[in-house]
C-alpha cells in the first residue's frame, strides 16, 4: 500500500487519477449483461475508451487490468465464506496481481461502500483483505517459486524434443504447478516434465 499515489503514467496521470477513472468505468461491461462483465469492460476500455481519452499503453493496461480483476476479491471472499479451500486461488491472485493488488483492495471497498449499506459486510471485507495480505507475507512469498525452474532449452534437452509450441505448453503447465505450490525445486520440475506424455 505504500506505493499507492506514487506511480506516474506519462506526465499528467498519477495512479490515483487513473484509479478514479477505473472506478468510473469499472462496470462499463454491464452494457452487455452482468455475466463476465469484468472481461467485457476491460476489452471495451482497452479498445475504445482508452483511445478516445488518448491514454498511453501503460495507463491503458493499468486501468484495464484493474477492471478485469475487480471482482476477484469478493469472489475469493465468498469461496472462503462457503468453507472452500482458497489457497491455490490466492496463489494465482498474488501471482497475477501483486503489482495492482492495493488498487484492487481500494476499488473493491469503494464499490461495496457505494452499492451496499450492510456495515457487517464491509467489516468482513476489510478483515478478508487483511487475511489476503497476511497470506501473501506468511505463505505465498515464503513458499511459492515464481521464477521458471526450467528454461525452454532445458525442457527440450530433457525430453529430447525440437522447438515447437509444445515447449511453451509444457512451460505453462510447469509454472501452474509451481504457483499451486506443488513444485519448488529443479529436481521436482524435471520429474514433472518427464511424467508428461509428449
Amino acid at each position: 500500500m505504500k506505493t499507492v499515489g506514487k506511480k506516474i503514467f506519462l506526465t499528467e496521470f498519477s495512479d490515483i487519477t487513473l484509479l478514479k477513472l477505473t472506478a468510473f468505468f469499472h462496470d462499463v461491461g454491464k452494457i452487455g449483461g452482468v455475466f463476465n462483465h469484468q472481461k467485457t469492460g476491460a476489452d471495451i476500455f482497452k479498445k475504445s475508451i482508452s483511445s478516445e481519452l488518448s491514454l498511453g499503453k501503460k495507463a491503458t493496461d493499468f486501468v484495464s487490468r484493474i477492471i478485469l480483476h475487480h471482482l476477484d476479491i469478493t469472489g475469493l471472499y465468498y469461496m472462503k465464506k462457503e468453507n472452500k479451500s482458497i489457497d491455490e486461488e490466492l496463489n494465482f491472485f498474488w501471482y497475477r496481481n501483486k503489482d495492482i493488488a492495493p488498487y484492487l483492495f481500494i476499488l473493491t471497498y469503494a464499490d461495496i461502500l457505494g452499492t451496499s449499506e450492510d456495515e457487517e459486510f464491509l467489516k468482513e471485507i476489510k478483515l478478508f483483505v487483511i487475511y489476503m495480505q497476511d497470506y501473501y507475507f506468511d505463505e505465498y512469498r515464503e513458499k511459492i517459486v515464481e521464477e521458471p525452474l526450467l528454461s525452454g532449452k532445458e525442457i527440450m534437452d530433457i525430453l529430447g524434443i525440437e522447438p515447437s509450441p509444445l515447449v511453451g505448453e509444457i512451460k505453462d503447465k510447469l509454472m501452474r504447478e509451481q504457483i499451486y505450490g506443488r513444485i519448488k525445486t529443479k529436481e521436482e520440475a524435471e520429474r514433472f516434465i518427464k511424467s508428461i506424455t509428449v
